[in-house]
């Protein structure tokens, strides 16, 4: 087997800021180009005693830094914003091929990479920020979502052979705790086992199957799935800010949900749930 090529220090940072918004990196890159311009005329100090040298060779350094960023750093920048207009774009382009398409073919012919891209597109959609978790172990999650100052995790199941059990429903919440995130989805190819609905029931996740909402123009009706506040989401105690539902990470409480203020960390203040936990709708 061919040893896999090592990425230089170039590739991983254009991959770093392909993450962002393209038009943010665009907008970052003129910043950049004047942030290192301004470091080559950093102040050269005199050195009249040996002690000095090391505060010339350091000045010398920020120099060298600024006259060799003030073109590498914005290239960087403009790579990105290009890896990152591109994926948007692909990924848009999977999402409205499996829609154009009747039933759920194009989304089984998919493979595991093409599939999270197409969900990526999907949440995007919604009105989500996504952020895609970098390869390798992330503890079962694929995709991160922020929207309204909440978090919630995606995982992303391309299994065409088995109904998706509980175990995974298990392994989502599991990360949901330890990270103290709002909620979850678990999307995947196919149906649900009777375990996995049971326990995603009143736990603030969603099991969505893909062949039935995001493939067809479903995805826009009454069964698409919603993790905004409620309309009646109570106000906060102390600052009269929206309160957000959230799940308790450690105590006697951990993995109970309660209500605490979208303005945290600035506000602490929480609410207890005195009636049976939000559900997410079901997409299944």
């Amino acid at each position: 087997m061919a040893r896999r090529r090592r990425k230089s220090n170039f590739e991983v940072w254009v991959e770093l800021f392909a993450k962002l918004p393209w038009a943010v990196c665009l907008a970052l890159a003129p910043i950049a180009y004047l942030g290192f311009a301004a470091l080559v005329d950093w102040p050269m100090p005199q050195a009249t005693n040996p002690a000095q040298i090391s505060d010339v060779f350091i000045a010398q350094l920020i120099r060298t830094a600024g006259l060799f960023g003030q073109y590498i750093g914005p290239t960087i920048l403009c790579l990105a914003a290009l890896m990152s207009f591109l994926g948007k774009r692909r990924r848009r382009k999977l999402l409205a091929t499996a829609r154009a398409a009747e039933g759920a073919g194009p989304i089984l012919q998919m493979g595991w990479q093409e599939f999270e891209q197409c969900v990526h597109a999907w949440f995007e959609e919604q009105g989500y920020r996504v952020a895609a978790t970098p390869a390798g172990p992330d503890g079962g999650i694929d995709l991160i979502l922020k929207r309204d100052g909440e978090r919630l995790f995606v995982q992303c199941k391309h299994w065409r052979a088995s109904r998706i059990g509980v175990a995974v429903v298990r392994e989502l919440y599991g990360v949901m705790v330890a990270e103290g995130a709002t909620g979850g989805f678990v999307v995947g190819v196919g149906d649900f086992t009777s375990a996995a609905q049971e326990f995603a029931n009143g736990r603030n996740i969603e099991l969505v199957d893909a062949s039935r909402v995001i493939a067809l123009r479903e995805a826009n009706t009454a069964g698409t799935p919603s993790t905004s506040a409620p309309p009646q989401a109570p106000a906060c105690p102390r600052c009269q800010a929206p309160m957000v539902e959230r799940i308790a990470r450690k105590g006697t409480n951990a993995g109970r949900a309660f209500h605490g203020c979208s303005r945290f960390p600035a506000c602490r203040a929480t609410r207890a749930i005195e009636h049976e936990p939000r559900t997410f709708s079901q997409a299944v």
